[in-house]
């Protein structure tokens, strides 16, 4: 059994991003982290997550159109493994192994294709199992309609140990009426980690080595994990289809719009206007109805914005009216 040293508090992290996936439902030849969301591809607002966190070293596993997720990746600080044969999560972590060499501590594994967890989640799901004294920890969360995702599986109870994941694919008809998913955010000691991968099988109906069946090994070997449940219902929805796609724009443009109103920036018609994540607002800001403001636009306070503007990549000085149906798109 693997002696744990959490307690002793300095251990460094390293993360693993999966993004190998072809992404079927999506219907495209495009690698599904590389369709964009609010501007960005979904792995980029995985590795923006990523960016204030403490940890060392960032692994992305690439498979499907891999050359075009190199391209995108090359102003991130990440280390870019290729999957060369698509053999399931299992195998995709596994892949990682040589990039992180001899990296010792925690390891956080996340999906590419998951925009919309935030950062303080992870940071406290980080901070939980650092202090838990547990090998590996499961992010779960309870989905009122769980359908598409592998559930968690407890000894009895709610709030009782956790005996393994199954994946819906494969999980009895009582299996399916339970809400409590798997995230697929592990956070995992390295050297439990790459021995329980090479242990893991593919026998279940997919064919596939499943990162998942790390839980049962776990369990089975006297390890402590367990699951918890930080994640709310919307971080916890994957993308996977163009359906997917709209519902998480329509989620993070409501973040933003919300943030920038507590921050001090007032909107007409609140729910017209489309905002990406990069631009910058200032108190006293006004924004007219059916405005788009994308890239690294900035305005300055007490600007008022006319509706039906367009403004890309643009710097608006305080107190600045720009009228109505203007269109301003910077170098």
């Amino acid at each position: 059994m693997i002696e744990n040293s959490v307690s002793e508090g300095s251990r460094p992290w390293a993360s693993i991003i999966l993004a190998a996936g072809k992404g079927t439902r999506m219907k495209s030849e495009i690698p599904k982290v590389m369709h964009h969301l609010l501007g960005k591809p979904l792995i980029g607002h995985v590795l923006g997550l990523l960016r204030n966190l403490d940890i060392a070293s960032r692994v992305v596993v690439m498979g499907h159109g891999s050359d075009l997720v190199r391209d995108c990746l090359k102003a991130y600080d990440v280390n870019l493994v290729v999957q060369e044969r698509q053999l399931g999560t299992g195998h995709a972590a596994l892949c990682a192994k040589a990039a992180l060499g001899e990296f010792c501590g925690n390891v956080l594994i996340i999906c590419g294709d998951t925009p919309l967890l935030k950062e303080s989640t992870l940071a406290s799901f980080m901070e939980d199992h650092a202090s838990s004294g547990q090998i590996l920890s499961l992010l779960s969360a309870h989905l009122k309609d769980p359908g598409g995702y592998g559930r968690v599986l407890r000894s009895g109870s709610e709030g009782a140990q956790i005996q393994g994941i199954v994946e819906e694919k494969d999980a009895t008809e009582v299996q399916r009426l339970l809400t409590e998913i798997n995230t697929g955010i592990y956070a995992v000691d390295s050297v439990f980690l790459f021995d329980a991968l090479d242990a893991i099988g593919c026998d279940n109906v997919q064919g596939e080595y499943y990162l998942t069946d790390i839980v049962g090994l776990a369990v089975s070997r006297g390890v402590p994990a367990g699951a918890v449940s930080f994640a709310t219902e919307d971080e916890a929805w994957g993308v996977n289809s163009r359906m997917d796609l709209a519902r998480a724009e329509t989620i993070l443009l409501d973040r933003i719009r919300k943030s920038w109103m507590a921050f001090g920036v007032s909107f007409e018609l609140y729910e017209s206007v489309y905002i990406e994540p990069d631009v910058m607002l200032s108190r006293d800001v006004t924004i007219g109805p059916h405005i788009v403001l994308k890239g690294r636009t900035t305005v300055g306070e007490g600007a008022k914005l006319g509706a039906f503007s367009y403004l890309e990549g643009v710097q608006v000085p305080p107190g600045s009216t720009i009228p109505p149906f203007s269109k301003l798109i910077g170098a």
